[in-house]
């Protein structure tokens, strides 16, 4: 088969792009709005209503975490990353810092202020 043909790319963009979840979940949402405005002008719901609204909202938890969770595939090499280089020493220990000299002012009541 011809490598250059759309036919050898096609499955790679479609990992990439992440079409078919995208799909899944944009018909899910679809779904979740049709059936809650259903519910919602029902006059008088009963227990076998609820139950379905409650499990299609359910499900969504469902197919939400599948969706973040899952990834494309990866079809290029890794990436090397390099090594960090430079000339401060490791085993130097850090300075403290520098403490604040605390003032108190008896206009306030002999509250701190600080000086900026």
């Amino acid at each position: 088969m011809n490598k250059n043909s759309i036919w050898w790319v096609a499955p790679e963009y479609f990992s990439r792009w992440r079409l078919f979840p995208r799909a899944f979940i944009s018909m899910y949402i679809y779904l979740l709005f049709e059936t809650t405005t259903w519910f919602m002008a029902l006059p008088d719901p009963n227990n076998a209503q609820a139950g379905l609204i409650s499990v299609i909202v359910g499900a969504g938890a469902a197919w939400f975490g599948l969706y973040v969770n899952s990834t494309s595939t990866k079809h290029d090499a890794p990436v090397a990353v390099p090594q960090q280089t430079g000339s401060i020493e490791a085993t130097r220990p850090a300075e403290a810092p520098a403490k604040r000299e605390e003032k108190t002012d008896s206009r306030i009541g002999g509250g701190f202020v600080d000086d900026f």
